[in-house]
Formats: C-alpha cells, structure tokens, sequence
C-alpha cells in the first residue's frame, strides 16, 4: 500500500501529500520528495505527520478554519502495510485531526 494525505486547506492552498514506501517512508509530492523519514527503519512511526507539517509550513492559519479533517486515501499498489496505515492514522488523530479513510 501506499497513501495519499489531503489536509483540509483554504481555495488557495492545496496540502496533498504522498507516503511512499521505498523502501523506507518518505513524503512525497508527485515526483518530490520532500522528506525521508526513517531511511534506517522501514515502517511509518508516530511524530511523522508533525514533522511533515513543520517541513512545509503547514500551520493552523494555512488550513480551512471550517474543517478538521483529513482525507487518507489508500492505494493498493506499494510496500506499505496495515500497521503502517494504523500508526498513520493513530498520528493524525494525535496532531488533533478526524480521518476520513478512502480506498
């Protein structure tokens, strides 16, 4: 599995993000990476999501002030596993968010 990650965002942004197993979780955006999280590790652990949106800036005045929900969506193709998806999940909830899960 891998997982697309949609933070709620005003018209102006767009905070779509990629985690990627390769074979370590990385953030990606389309071709990008933008952080390796654990090359020595290859499953997600917790405090991922913080650093993500410390990395790109996303600040509580960059998303929707109507929402606080992010969307997962689970692709099925890639090296992730159900716990990776669990724990993602689990740091979401954790940095104060609701999931909705697609997929």
């Amino acid at each position: 599995m891998k997982f697309t990650v949609v933070f709620p965002s005003q018209e102006s942004h767009d905070h779509s993000y990629g985690l990627v197993f390769n074979p370590c979780p990385a953030w990606v955006q389309g071709e990008k990476e933008l952080l390796n999280l654990n090359p020595e590790f290859p499953y997600y652990q917790p405090g991922s999501v913080k650093r993500l949106m410390e990395q790109q800036g996303i600040t509580p005045d960059r998303l929707s002030k109507s929402s606080r929900t992010v969307s997962v969506l689970i692709h099925p193709t890639g090296s992730g596993a159900q716990s990776d998806l669990e724990t993602l999940l689990y740091d979401l909830k954790e940095e104060g968010f609701w999931v909705s899960v697609y997929g």
